[in-house]
């Protein structure tokens, strides 16, 4: 009796796996139907309440977190990529040797937002504001080419950058 018990309930689990085997294949073409109509019409319609508009674009530039102001104006501190053009511990030389690859670089290149900084007990330069890595990789490329006695020391690093409104 409890073999029997055991044996339609084993059936019945297995018709009902079949069953939604089949309805998840019905919903899968469903589905690739719609989405097939939609693109065939190419038109998206959105109703909405204006006061929910309202709502959504009330962001006062106080409340972001990582809004900032500063000299050459409004930014946004995000992630992103900087090449690390310099960095060296000795304390008057290489704040000297930063200076003076900053200076030689603005030449060539006068928007690429620069950056000497100390961060105890090394003096860095960093370049750009890279949102992406293969943006950082081709500028990377460019500078070791037109500066190649300055290639080894070059590579780009994950940093914070700032975006400018």
């Amino acid at each position: 009796m409890k073999k029997l018990i055991l044996l339609l309930t084993l059936f019945s689990c297995l018709g009902m796996a079949k069953a939604q085997d089949a309805a998840a294949a019905d919903s899968a073409v469903t589905l690739v139907s719609i989405s097939s109509y939609l693109r065939s019409t190419g038109r998206v319609a959105i109703y909405q309440d204006q006061r929910l508009e309202s709502l959504i674009s009330f962001h006062p530039k106080a409340y972001y977190l990582n809004y900032r102001k500063g000299k050459n104006g409004d930014y946004i501190v995000s992630t992103g990529y900087r090449i690390r053009a310099f960095s060296g511990n000795n304390q008057l030389q290489s704040k000297n040797r930063a200076y003076k690859i900053e200076s030689e670089l603005k030449e060539y290149y006068p928007d690429l937002a620069t950056y000497v900084i100390f961060k105890s007990p090394n003096w860095r330069l960093l370049l750009g504001n890279f949102t992406t890595n293969e943006e950082a990789v081709s500028m990377l490329r460019e500078l070791k080419k037109k500066f190649p006695e300055y290639g080894r020391e070059m590579f780009v690093i994950k940093d914070e950058i700032e975006i400018s409104r």
